[in-house]
């Protein structure tokens, strides 16, 4: 496996590679991976030294998909706020911690809740979590969400691999490159932490050199759903007797829900999920060459002909019914 090459220099107002777009480093200062590894690894030495032998299964925990993080056996807990550079969490059912430990015997580290748009922050920001995971080398990335269900066939509970994507978060499509005008943010691309894999051919890049100076780490080509991690998904699925769909993922800025107007449109762009995340830390975890698959829990059906409204708190209640399935899903991907 191609491993990513991380930038392990600090990234501040006066780091030539932030440039002018640095704005200062961001509300939450600068930040430095070398230093967020070195401070897990302070930690939970035990943990980073089983790594070495066995690299981790690195997770992402969406909204009402913490209970997952029960289940970790030994954990030991990072909240982002203690280290520099990271946001704390806002959103409702979003812990706002790193979780060090084992599932089904294998070495995991989780982020127990995630880092939106709608709270603020730039794609930099939000992606800075990821960005500290990739540097751990994992085997395997899994990024869970909580979604609204577009496609009509789906039902409230169900699992789907989303094996296609879009983000107009910020009002941006596929994040551009950045140039959103976010007051006192860092509009640092995450390529500044993650220097990942060559230049997909239909870049449109007129040369690899040329291309790996311009292409960022959130534009990438490539698949984002692995083969052999979505064979394991389904066999579990299977095997467990639930409902397991494939699907395209439309990442939009909330925090509102859709209108009924919106999910027409919507749906009629092709796509059969909508939700507020997951697509910057898929594409940052794919474009540094991780194997990743990301699994979207459908809370609510975002059907407007047949419209049910939406609350926080039902999300998160399926979130939590579902979580059982995902977990299936997880440990059978830990121990393969």
């Amino acid at each position: 496996m191609n491993l990513p090459k991380l930038n392990q220099g600090m990234l501040s107002a006066n780091d030539p590679a932030a440039g002018q777009a640095n704005r200062g480093g961001g509300p939450f200062g600068s930040f430095d991976i070398a230093v967020a590894k070195e401070l897990l690894g302070k930690r939970a030495p035990q943990w980073i030294e089983a790594c070495s032998a066995q690299p981790p299964v690195a997770i992402v925990l969406g909204s009402g998909l913490g209970g997952l993080a029960d289940l970790i056996s030994s954990p030991t807990s990072v909240p982002y706020g203690e280290i520099p550079g990271l946001a704390t969490t806002t959103a409702a059912g979003h812990r706002g911690e790193f979780l060090l430990g084992w599932l089904a015997g294998a070495p995991v580290i989780a982020m127990a809740g995630r880092l939106h748009a709608y709270e603020g922050h730039s794609i930099d920001a939000v992606t800075r979590p990821m960005a500290l995971m990739a540097s751990l080398e994992p085997r395997a990335v899994i990024v869970s969400c909580a979604a609204g269900g577009l496609n009509p066939r789906y039902e409230a509970g169900d699992l789907v691999l989303i094996d296609e994507h879009m983000s107009l978060l910020h009002g941006l499509l596929g994040f551009g490159n950045l140039t959103a005008d976010l007051p006192g943010q860092s509009q640092l691309s995450p390529s500044e932490h993650v220097q990942g894999q060559p230049i997909p051919a239909d870049s449109g890049a007129e040369s690899e050199e040329k291309a790996l100076s311009t292409w960022p780490a959130n534009r990438y080509g490539g698949p984002t759903c692995d083969e052999r991690l979505a064979a394991i998904a389904m066999a579990t699925s299977r095997r467990d007797e639930f409902r397991l769909h494939s699907g395209s993922y439309l990442a939009v800025t909330g925090p509102n829900y859709e209108t009924r107007a919106e999910c027409r449109m919507m749906r009629s762009w092709g796509f059969d999920l909508v939700g507020m995340s997951t697509v910057p830390e898929l594409v940052l975890a794919s474009r540094a060459g991780l194997p990743t698959l990301a699994i979207a829990v459908v809370t609510n059906m975002a059907v407007p002909d047949a419209p049910q409204a939406a609350s926080h708190d039902d999300v998160l209640a399926v979130s939590s019914t579902a979580g059982v399935r995902l977990q299936s899903v997880v440990e059978a991907i830990a121990v393969c």
